[in-house]
C-alpha cells in the first residue's frame, strides 16, 4: 500500500482590522466602476476623461476575489507561508494615476508582517490596477 505524506501549507492570513482594504475596494467600485459622472471624477483626479472611461470599461468585471488571491500570493512569495505568517494592513491610499497614456488605480498598502505573534517585518505594496485582468503588484521596503 502506497502511503503519501501530505504537506499542509498554511496560507498567509491578511488582516484588515480597520477596514482600509474594504474602503479602497469600495472606492474603486463606487467612484470608478459605478460612477455615472466621469467628467466630474476626471476633473477632480486631474485625468483625461477619455483615459478614465477606458479605465472604467477595463474594470467592469473586476473581481475582489482575484485581487485578494493575487495580493495574498505576492505576500506569501515574500514571506514563507509555512510559518503561518500574518499580514496586517496598517495604511492604505488609493488614487488614479496615468502612465504611458493609460489610466490606472494605484493602491499603496503598508503592512506589518507577524509570525507567531512577533512582528517580523514592515513592507509596502504598490498595486497598479489597469483592468480586471491586469493587476501589477510591486513590493517595496
Amino acid at each position: 500500500m502506497n502511503k503519501r505524506k501530505q504537506l499542509t501549507i498554511i496560507s498567509m492570513e491578511i488582516v484588515d482590522r480597520y477596514g482600509y482594504l474594504e474602503d479602497a475596494l469600495g472606492y474603486i467600485e463606487k467612484n470608478i466602476i459605478a460612477n455615472h459622472n466621469i467628467q466630474k471624477l476626471a476633473k477632480k483626479a486631474g485625468v483625461d476623461e477619455f483615459l478614465l472611461k477606458n479605465l472604467q470599461k477595463g474594470l467592469q468585471h473586476f473581481s475582489e476575489k482575484l485581487f485578494f488571491t493575487t495580493l495574498q500570493e505576492e505576500l506569501e512569495d515574500r514571506h514563507s507561508s509555512l510559518l503561518g505568517a500574518t499580514a496586517e494592513l496598517v495604511f492604505a491610499d488609493v488614487k488614479i494615476e496615468v502612465e504611458k497614456n493609460k489610466a490606472f488605480v494605484l493602491a499603496c498598502l503598508n503592512w506589518d508582517i507577524t509570525i507567531d505573534s512577533e512582528k517580523e517585518d514592515k513592507m509596502t505594496t504598490l498595486v497598479k490596477i489597469f483592468s480586471d485582468k491586469n493587476i501589477q503588484i510591486k513590493i517595496v521596503q
